[in-house]
């Protein structure tokens, strides 16, 4: 997160997240959140690196939590790939970074918070002084695929399980009637003859 090697040649390395949201590169790719909004529970969403941020799609590549004063806090994914792949310190990790005031936008100095790997969460206590906790969730890291991204969570208080979207029930053909076929009239049967009819018997002369 940053070149400390002092040199254009090695040092394969990225801006951290503030310094990222500062100098404007990325501004199609970056988002704000504001916990102090009224009715504000949580945020989830999907980052990429700065390595990566050629890439199609829309996903941001760092978030800036508005905490209502000039000390922000961002979030990252450290994507060690390409342009960061020299990166020294929490690869593939998703990292929390605050500044010492200018809400980002200008000079300040900037440190590392916490660095998560999946699963992992940082809570900040009393956060911003509302006397509420706000915690930052690492849900998942996948680096197996071309962009690798992290899925994470901003939430007040707790942080509700992400749950994936469930499968639909598999969807079965109506049953097959039986095949039947049309019954066979009985067979029609001519109506009896009459018995031959003979003349009444002549009688004796």
């Amino acid at each position: 997160m940053g070149n400390p090697l002092y040199s254009d040649d090695v040092g394969k390395m990225c801006f951290n997240g503030a310094k990222s949201w500062q100098i404007g590169w990325y501004d199609d790719r970056k988002i704000m959140i504001n916990p102090n909004l009224s009715g504000f529970t949580s945020w989830s969403g999907r980052l990429i690196g700065i390595a990566n941020y050629d890439s199609t799609g829309n996903e941001p590549v760092v978030v800036k939590i508005e905490t209502g004063t000039a000390a922000d806090q961002f979030i990252a994914f450290n994507r060690a790939t390409g342009v960061n792949s020299q990166n020294d310190e929490a690869d593939d990790e998703v990292t929390i970074v605050e500044v010492t005031g200018n809400n980002g936008e200008g000079y300040a100095q900037s440190f590392l918070k916490a660095h998560l790997v999946q699963g992992e969460s940082y809570t900040y206590v009393n956060w911003a002084g509302s006397g509420r906790n706000l915690i930052v969730k690492a849900n998942v890291i996948n680096i197996g695929v071309n962009p690798g991204y992290a899925d994470i969570q901003v939430c007040l208080d707790s942080c509700d399980p992400i749950t994936s979207a469930p499968t639909k029930s598999p969807v079965t053909s109506a049953p097959t009637k039986s095949p039947t076929a049309a019954p066979t009239k009985s067979p029609v049967t001519p109506a009896p003859t009459k018995s031959p009819v003979t003349s009444a018997p002549t009688k004796s002369p």
